[in-house]
C-alpha cells in the first residue's frame, strides 16, 4: 500500500506532500532535505545520475521516481509498504504527474479541488478480489484435480492462493501448514518488488534437508521430489492479482503439474475478469 506521496526538488531539498493516509508521521522540515542530501551523496559516490532510487526505513520503503528524466531534479517521492512493486509505483507516479504537473510549485501549491480528487483517486486505488464471482462447480473441480494428483503421489501443495500486488494473500485455495517451510506470502512480495507486474515465474529447486525431514514426518516419500514455485498474473494487464503456488512434486510429472496449474490460472482469470475495476493509471 502507498502511505505518502510528495514531490520534491533533490537539489534544494524542498518538498510538498500531496497525499498521506497518516500512517507515516514525518517532519516536513527534516525529511525532504535529508532525502535530497542522501540522493546527491549516492550520485557523488557512484557517478550515476540515478542516485537514490529506493531505501528501506524499517517496514517502510522510500521510492523516488523521475517523471521528467534523471537529469531533472524533480522527483515524486513514495512512502510505501516494503514490498510494493517498483514498476507499479512508477505507473502510479506517472499518472499523478500527468494530472498534477501544471500545478507543481514550491512557492504556492493550490491545485483546484477536482485535480486533488483525481490525485486522491490514483493514490488510494486498489482492487478488491471478486471472490463472489467464483462458481461452485469450478471450485469443486479444482479441488478434485488437486486431490487426485496428491492421491497419486505426484503433487503436494503447501500453499496455493491468490496474491494481491499490494495486499498480500487475498484468497486461499489450498494450504497445509505442516508442509510449509518458507513464508510464501513474503517470498511472493519479494519476487514482485523488482519483477514487472506482467511477469510469469516458475522456479524449481532441490529439497533442503529441513524440507526433506518435514515431508518425511508427514509420510511423504522425497525420492525424485522437487520444490516448485508458480506465479502468474491473473487476467493480465488490468489485474492486481496473481495465482501463487508453493508445492512439492515428482520431477517426471512436471509437465502434468504445469498443465494443471495453467488450467487453474485460465479458469480463475475468466471467472474474475468481469469483476475487476479498471485502474485509473
Amino acid at each position: 500500500m502507498i502511505h505518502l506521496i510528495a514531490f520534491m526538488d533533490i537539489e534544494t531539498g524542498l518538498g510538498r506532500t500531496v497525499y498521506t493516509d497518516n500512517t507515516v508521521t514525518i517532519s516536513e522540515e527534516l525529511i525532504w532535505p535529508m532525502i535530497g542530501a542522501l540522493n546527491n551523496f549516492v550520485i557523488e559516490c557512484t557517478e550515476s545520475e540515478r542516485g537514490l532510487v529506493n531505501a528501506a526505513l524499517e517496514e517502510i520503503k522510500i521510492y523516488l521516481y523521475s517523471p521528467l528524466g534523471e537529469g531533472n531534479p524533480l522527483r515524486l517521492v513514495f512512502f510505501s509498504d516494503l514490498y510494493e512493486n517498483n514498476y507499479y509505483i512508477e505507473k502510479r507516479g506517472q499518472a499523478i504527474f500527468n494530472v498534477l504537473s501544471p500545478y507543481i510549485s514550491f512557492v504556492v501549491f493550490s491545485p483546484p479541488e477536482e485535480i486533488l480528487e483525481q490525485v486522491l483517486t490514483i493514490s488510494k486505488f486498489t482492487q478488491i478480489f471478486p471472490a463472489e464471482r467464483l462458481q461452485k462447480n469450478f471450485l469443486e473441480s479444482m479441488k478434485n484435480k488437486l486431490g487426485n494428483l496428491e492421491n497419486e503421489g505426484k503433487l503436494y501443495v503447501a500453499d496455493l492462493f491468490v496474491g494481491d500486488i499490494d495486499q498480500g494473500k487475498v484468497y486461499d485455495i489450498s494450504s497445509k501448514e505442516e508442509l510449509i517451510e518458507k513464508d510464501s506470502i513474503l517470498l511472493f512480495s519479494e519476487l514482485l518488488t523488482a519483477f514487472s507486474i506482467d511477469s510469469e515465474i516458475f522456479v524449481r529447486s532441490s529439497l533442503s534437508p529441513k524440507e526433506k525431514a518435514r515431508l518425511e514426518r508427514n509420510q511423504i516419500s522425497t525420492s525424485d521430489l522437487k520444490e516448485g514455485w508458480y506465479l502468474k498474473q491473473l487476467s493480465k494487464s488490468e489485474s492486481d492479482f496473481w495465482l501463487v503456488g508453493y508445492f512439492f512434486y515428482k520431477e517426471k510429472d512436471e509437465s502434468e503439474i504445469l498443465y494443471m496449474l495453467d488450467w487453474i490460472y485460465q479458469e480463475l482469470s475468466e471467472e474474475i475478469i468481469e469483476g475487476l475495476v479498471r485502474r485509473p493509471f
